[in-house]
C-alpha cells in the first residue's frame, strides 16, 4: 500500500488527464449534429491531392503515438514541465472544440471506395463510418501531433534517444499527411492547426506560472 501511495504522490499531476472526461462527450455531441448544416471549408488544392488508402495506417497509429508520448512525458518530466505541455495540448484542443461549437465546418472530399478492394480500404471505410467529415478546422489530429512532438523535443528526447525521436518525427509527418490523403481534412485545416500550435506554444512558454520560481524556470527551459 505504501508503494501505491508513493506512486500516487509522485505522479499526482496525472489528474490533468481527467480533461478527456470533458473532451470526449463534448466532441461526441459535436459529431452528432446535422451534417447538412455545416459550412464547407475545403480549397481547390484539396481536389488535386490523390486519395491513398495506405495512409490509414499512420492515421490510426495516431492513437498509439499520443498515448505513448503523453505517458512518456508524464513519467519522465518534472511536474511543472508536464503542466505546461498539458496546457498547450489541452488548451489548444479546447480552442478547437469552441471553434467547432460556433463555426460548424465540414468537407465534401471523400471519394467512393470499395471496402472489399483490400484491407486498407476496409479500414478506411470503418474510420469514415464512425468519424464524420465535420468539425474539421482546425484539425485536432494535426494540432495534437504538433503539440506532442514539440513537447518531446522540449523534454530532450532528441538528445537522450535520438533514434526514437527521429522515428516519432517521421510518424508525426506521416500522421499529418494522412489527414489530407484520406480526405479527413483539407489543407486549410492543417494550416490552421500549425497556426494554433504556434500560438499556444508561445502563450504557454512565454508566461511564468505563479507557482514556478524564477530560478527553476530558467533551469527547465529547453
Amino acid at each position: 500500500m505504501q508503494r501505491v501511495a508513493n506512486l500516487a504522490s509522485r505522479y499526482s499531476h496525472a489528474w490533468v488527464l481527467l480533461y478527456f472526461l470533458l473532451y470526449l462527450p463534448w466532441f461526441g455531441w459535436l459529431e452528432s449534429r446535422d451534417i447538412s448544416r455545416c459550412t464547407i471549408v475545403q480549397l481547390q488544392v484539396d481536389e488535386l491531392i490523390p486519395f491513398c488508402e495506405y495512409f490509414v495506417v499512420p492515421y490510426l497509429l495516431w492513437f498509439f503515438y499520443m498515448a505513448a508520448g503523453i505517458g512518456y512525458l508524464l513519467l519522465t518530466q518534472p511536474r511543472e514541465n508536464f503542466y505546461r505541455f498539458a496546457a498547450v495540448l489541452f488548451g489548444g484542443m479546447t480552442v478547437c472544440l469552441v471553434i467547432y461549437t460556433f463555426f460548424y465546418t465540414g468537407l465534401d472530399l471523400r471519394p467512393q471506395i470499395d471496402p472489399d478492394k483490400n484491407i486498407f480500404t476496409w479500414m478506411v471505410a470503418q474510420v469514415w463510418a464512425v468519424d464524420t467529415s465535420t468539425n474539421v478546422c482546425p484539425s485536432i489530429h494535426c494540432f495534437a501531433t504538433l503539440a506532442l512532438q514539440a513537447g518531446l523535443k522540449r523534454a530532450g528526447l532528441d538528445r537522450r534517444h535520438p533514434g526514437v525521436f527521429i522515428a516519432s518525427a517521421v510518424l508525426a509527418v506521416l500522421i499529418v499527411l494522412s489527414t489530407v490523403m484520406l480526405k479527413q481534412h483539407s489543407v486549410l485545416d492543417v494550416i490552421c492547426a500549425f497556426l494554433l500550435a504556434s500560438v499556444m506554444h508561445r502563450l504557454v512558454y512565454r508566461s511564468r506560472p505563479m507557482y514556478m520560481p524564477r530560478a527553476r524556470l530558467r533551469l527547465n527551459r529547453g
